[in-house]
Order: structure tokens, then sequence, then C-alpha cells
């Protein structure tokens, strides 16, 4: 009897802690998207994919493109995923230079905003250009709520839509009943001109619990959105202290890495509160060592505690920081990071904050921590004969939130 009793109270308290605060999705499904860098312009394209892997209920959910220097708010548009659906569109830069998105998926539609509300109708497929021509950027996936049994099978767009608004005019409330962990989404980018295709999951957050009704031409971000989980809950899932960068820069091998800060939301400062961290929405900084394959580094002179800079440490100024590793000798800067005379190896990235003074929940083990939240990638190019050959990664990180 005792021990029943004991494993239900275990199990309690894993249930409810799953669902008190934010968290990164270790399945890959979620109810918030992020997609730390998208690309267009010199023959690439970025084609984005939502999926609603719920087989019986509707969802519908918000697509927001911000700048990668100040998040400003590019485009975004509604989309209505019914049981099992997919949204599909491709980022493109267009022949008179302007940057956007074209999408004939169904599940795309272009409605107006109608006091706070969208109307119960709009027209299938969207083709628009950014507020400007920003070749890279990162976007946000908001999943506004789930919409049950008033959908009729078939399955119609046009019902769901029209529930959608109909629940929004009528000020319905959205609980956590309501905002399913079930989208999941991922970026490829796409080069014909060298055949080139490289692919990455979107980060997906768990239990954000959104409780507004989206609707079109508003700013969406998560220092304003209303939810259950504020900005600083979101921080906590993606916090980390450094990251594991592999680099291999030899002659015809190339690689980038990417860091993205999607709560910095400076667009809007000082007015984007929520955040822990005093250097948003200013310009935090970042240390690198550099490790070849036989353990040797390249540090600063007289540094005495790891990770030690190359250089004077380097800054992150954007919210999309994109860093070429590059060997050779020079002074990294925003932008690059010299390798010297190491080829292959890999670099500890470690972004210079703060410590922090607060989580959002009990057990966040990112307490007294110094680092950042944010999101690191890596693109690896090689040339296997003539053909150009690329993966695209996470980072590593060598820190992890998490609760004990």
């Amino acid at each position: 009897m005792k021990k029943k009793f004991l494993a239900a109270a275990i199990g309690a308290m894993l249930v409810g802690g799953s669902a008190m605060a934010v968290e990164v999705a270790q399945g890959g499904k979620g109810d918030v998207l992020i997609a730390p860098m998208f690309m267009a312009g010199g023959g690439w394209t970025s084609e984005i994919k939502v999926i609603n892997t719920n087989p019986t209920d509707s969802a519908v959910a918000k697509v927001v493109f911000h700048a990668p220097t100040n998040s400003a708010e590019l485009l975004d548009f509604l989309i209505f995923l019914t049981p099992g659906d997919v949204w599909v569109g491709t980022v493109q830069q267009n022949a008179d230079g302007s940057v956007g998105i074209i999408s004939t998926d169904d599940s795309a539609v272009r409605v107006t905003d109608a006091a706070g509300c969208p109307t119960g109708t709009g027209t299938t497929g969207i083709t628009a250009n950014f507020a400007a021509p920003f070749t890279t950027g990162y976007l946000n996936v908001f999943e506004t709520r789930m919409i049950r049994g008033t959908v009729p099978t078939p399955y119609s767009k046009a019902s769901l839509v029209a529930a959608y608004s109909a629940a929004c005019l009528a000020g319905t409330p959205i609980t956590t009943a309501l905002t399913d962990n079930v989208l999941t989404g991922s970026v490829k980018l796409a080069n014909p001109l060298n055949g080139n295709m490289l692919a990455l999951p979107m980060t997906a957050l768990a239990n954000y619990d959104n409780f507004t009704y989206h609707s079109v031409g508003r700013y969406t971000g998560f220092f304003a959105n209303v939810a259950a989980s504020n900005k600083a809950m979101v921080e906590d899932a993606i916090w980390s202290s450094d990251y594991v960068i592999p680099y291999n820069n030899a002659a015809g091998q190339y690689t980038f890495a990417t860091i993205t800060f999607p709560t910095k939301e400076a667009f809007y400062a000082p007015s984007a509160s929520g955040s822990q961290y005093t250097p948003f929405p200013g310009t935090p900084t970042v240390g690198y060592t550099v490790r070849d394959e036989e353990e040797r580094s390249l540090t600063t002179t007289g540094c005495s505690v790891s990770p030690c800079p190359v250089d004077s440490p380097s800054t992150l100024p954007a919210e999309l920081n994109i860093i070429a590793i590059t060997s050779g000798a020079g002074t990294s800067t925003v932008g690059q990071l010299f390798t010297q005379t190491f080829t292959k190896g890999w670099v500890n990235a470690a972004p210079f904050s703060e410590v922090s003074d607060t989580r959002s929940k009990t057990g966040n083990n990112n307490l007294g921590v110094v680092g950042l939240p944010g999101l690191a990638t890596y693109i690896q190019w090689n040339f296997v004969g003539s053909t150009l050959q690329g993966a695209w990664n996470y980072a590593p990180k060598t820190f992890t939130p998490g609760n004990f």
C-alpha cells in the first residue's frame, strides 16, 4: 500500500511539474516553435514547414518573421491547421531585391483584423513581401488555440476560420486545456545554384500556454503576449552558459555559427520588459576558446580561468548573430572568428552576462550561473569532389537548465 501511495505521489508531482512551466520539448512537439534562422538571396530559399500532429482536433497558429538586427516584425499571418495538417511556405528574394514569402497552401488564409479579431472569412494562400528586405532573420510560431468539436467532417478550412473568428469575437477564454503541445516544424535551406540543401528542426517549447487570440498586423512577442508562461520562463527554458561549435575550415571547407536571442526583443526597448537579464536589450559579449584536434587551445595571454577569449571579447549585437569561423591570423570581430593555424577542432563560445539572480521555476539550475537565453547552431560546408555538401545542427550546450 505504501509503495502504491509513493508511486502515485511521485507521478502526481511529475505531471504537475510538467505543466507548471515552459520547457524545451524533448520530443520536438510543443505550442511554440522557434526557427533560429531563415535565409534568402544568392540563390538561397528557406522552406518553412509547420505540422499539426493532432489527428482529431484543429490548431490555429500565428507565424511571425523578425528582423535579425532588432526583432522588428517583418511579416505575420495566421495558419489554420486541420487535424494532421501541414502548412508549407517558402521565403525567397525577388528579382527587384525585395524579400517575402510565397505559399499556395490552403492552411495560410489571409484574414483582416476586425475589432482585434480576424474576420470569419479570408483568401487562401499568401504571397507577401517583408516590411524590409532582410535576407536573414528568425521566426516564431505561436499556437493560438485548439478548435474542438466545431469543425464538421470533412474538415473544412472555411469552417475552421469561422469558428476561430467567432470564438474571438465572443471573448471565449483560452485556457491551458485548449493549448495542446502538438506543433512541430522545420526550416530547409536550398540553393539550386550549387545543389546544396540544409534542414533544421525548429526548437519546440512545450507548456507555454498562450491565452491571446492572435490577429494580424499586430506585433507578437514574448514580452507582450498574454500566456501562462512569461518571458522569464522562456528564458529559463533556453538558457545556456556556453556552446560547443565543431569546425573544419581546411581548404574547401567552411564553418559558420549562429547565435539567436529570441527573447531580446530590442525593437520595443525599453518597453520589452520581462527579461531577467540586464544585457537585454543591450549588447552582450562572447568569449571564444578555439581548440584543435590535438587538444591544444588558443587563449589570451595571462588568462587563468577557462573559457578564455582568443582576443578581446567580441560583441553579439544582433538578435541573430552569424559568425564565420575562418583559418588564418586576424583579430576576431562581430562576424568573424579566426582560428590561426588550427583547421579542425571545436570552439567554446561563452556569452558573458550577469549572474542570473532569479528563476521562474523551483529546481531550474540556472540560478547563480553566468550565461544567456539563446539558441546556437553551426553549419558545416564541405566539398566532396566538385560538389558542395553541408549539414546544419544545433550546437551542443555544455550547460543545460533542468530540474533536480
